[in-house]
């Protein structure tokens, strides 16, 4: 897969001119265009064309979306569990302990400063974009762009619910449903609190699905998918129900059991954002979360 953006246009589509095509048939956003009209990357049949071109029968567009950018991100060495990669993806199995990206120290190691040496060694100058971010002590999937056409066709798929993310958690208690859907807004009401979320009427809308996959005495495995992506939203709203994650002591959960909260985001459905075409990735469960649930199985009999 090339660098290349290519449309060959053919008069039965009704474009007419080829802002229009870059636009409605390549995806290109307003912000990305401008970039690439800033550094003549946008050709018909091989010379810098500008955007209100009228095109031709014939006519090959080409994009070349490899903008120069750099990324100040500092390389730290260290394994990515790297569960599938193409030409405008990453996508990384994160374990519990490592923040998605630096807040305020830039030489604490992150995910972000492991990418920076994985993409340096390879020769890539990618700006670190990550699609979803997940908790420092939730292990699994995290999405990177490549590259700024990537990153907002994935925004844009996000936004048309073409992204599906699933989860599984072990929860305290057992749940009372086989299925249920739990829609309740969440809000950052204590200032003094910069993580802790709660649900509130005040707060932005939140829909979150569980449905039960194992039962054990006391405790229950969930399978959970998301509508929305709002900060900490399972954790948030599994609490508030009274089936805090198990080691989530942000939240009400023991740790007595496990050191962190038992969380995983496990499976991601995204479309290729070249070819459309659909893309499934899991990360295998971590071992404290198996160990979790063999200890649980086993008190359970």
């Amino acid at each position: 897969m090339s660098d290349y953006l290519r449309y060959e246009f053919d008069p039965s589509d009704n474009y007419v001119y080829l802002r229009d095509v870059l636009k409605k048939e390549l995806g290109v956003s307003q912000a990305l265009l401008a970039k690439l009209k800033s550094q003549h990357r946008i050709m018909v049949n091989g010379h810098p064309t500008l955007t209100n071109y009228r095109l031709q029968p014939g006519d090959v567009v080409t994009v070349d979306i490899a903008l120069e950018e750099s990324n100040h991100i500092p390389a730290i060495e260290m394994p990515l569990d790297i569960i599938y990669e193409d030409q405008d993806l990453l996508a990384v199995n994160k374990p519990p302990g490592i923040s998605v990206h630096p807040v305020r120290d830039l030489s604490k190691a992150t995910l972000a400063h492991g990418v920076s040496c994985y993409w340096q060694r390879l020769g890539i100058s990618s700006l670190y974009r990550p699609v979803n971010r997940l908790d420092k002590d939730t292990s699994g999937l995290v999405l990177l762009a490549r590259s700024q056409f990537a990153h907002q066709a994935l925004f844009q798929q996000m936004q048309q619910g073409n992204i599906h993310r699933r989860y599984q958690a072990l929860v305290e208690g057992e749940f009372p449903q086989d299925k249920m859907t739990i829609d309740m807004p969440i809000a950052h009401m204590d200032p003094e609190k910069d993580a802790h979320r709660t649900v509130h009427p005040d707060g932005k809308t939140a829909t979150t699905h569980v449905q039960v996959m194992k039962r054990f005495k006391g405790y229950t495995q969930l399978d959970i998918s998301l509508d929305t992506g709002r900060t900490h939203q399972i954790r948030v709203h599994l609490s508030h129900l009274g089936y805090p994650i198990c080691g989530d002591k942000l939240y009400g959960g023991s740790s007595h059991l496990i050191g962190r909260q038992a969380l995983h985001a496990f499976a991601l459905q995204i479309l290729q954002p070249r070819t459309k075409q659909p893309i499934n990735m899991e990360a295998p469960m971590p071992d404290d979360i198996l160990q979790l649930i063999l200890l649980l199985d086993s008190h359970s009999e």
